[in-house]
């Protein structure tokens, strides 16, 4: 998956889930990254970032996938989809998620979602999931999709503010965002796609925002996995400039 943006007038070139150890001489010298890859052998005049993320094997049938779950796991996805309080949208307009997305990320302190990051992101190259309530979404997902290489990556996982008092709301909603993996892992199995990724999972982190988000992601029994990001010199240097500027 390839993605490109222009930024202060300068090509970033992004490369998702796979990566070439002898990269053009131009992409050793623009701002490049290959992202989110999973071999360890670095392409020559890049410097690594390692991380690790949970992946799910999208290749047995849905019922060993779906068996491999732990039994509570099963029981609220079960439980979400008998008691119909939520509809299913597979194809979730941009104009939904963003201000959905907006409001959960002022909340939490994080950097706001634009129609520009979609668009610079490439319309072929994502995929927003969602559950609906009250006709409209409540629980978004957004997904990185590269049908070349058969992989979809959690990118963005949002739920709606509304309901943060609402204990039996907010213990429904935790159901219904077990049964959007779920499904989102049908939907793209039947797509063609062999590797769903969780997006990334942070080991050891005493942040207890982010031990729960691992937690919640433990429960589906993913493979713990090596990830690799590889920065050309101009890229890394671009980034951490931008990020003291901050």
């Amino acid at each position: 998956m390839h993605v490109q943006h222009y930024r202060y007038g300068i090509p970033f070139q992004k490369y998702y889930f796979d990566h070439t150890t002898h990269p053009r001489w131009w992409d050793t010298l623009l701002p490049t990254a290959y992202m989110d890859c999973y071999s360890a052998e670095k392409p020559r005049w890049f410097c690594t970032e390692y991380r690790h993320t949970l992946l799910t094997d999208l290749n047995p049938d849905e019922a060993a996938i779906f068996q491999n779950f732990p039994k509570d796991t099963r029981n609220q996805i079960r439980r979400c989809e008998q008691e119909q309080h939520f509809n299913l949208n597979l194809a979730t307009p941009l104009a939904q998620f963003i201000p959905l997305y907006n409001a959960f990320a002022q909340a939490r302190g994080l950097s706001l979602f634009s129609e520009q990051d979609a668009s610079n992101i490439g319309r072929d190259n994502y995929r927003i999931l969602s559950v609906d309530h009250a006709g409209k979404a409540i629980i978004c997902h957004f997904y990185l999709i590269s049908a070349a290489t058969g992989v979809t990556n959690l990118l963005i996982s949002c739920s709606a503010q509304d309901y943060n008092q609402d204990a039996d709301m907010r213990r429904a909603m935790g159901f219904a965002n077990r049964c959007l993996h779920w499904q989102g892992m049908r939907y793209f199995k039947t797509a063609g796609f062999h590797t769903y990724d969780w997006g990334g999972y942070v080991e050891h982190t005493a942040d207890p925002s982010m031990q729960g988000i691992n937690r919640f992601k433990r429960t589906f029994n993913g493979t713990l996995t090596p990830i690799y990001n590889y920065y050309s010199l101009s890229y890394a240097f671009i980034e951490k400039l931008r990020h003291k500027l901050r």
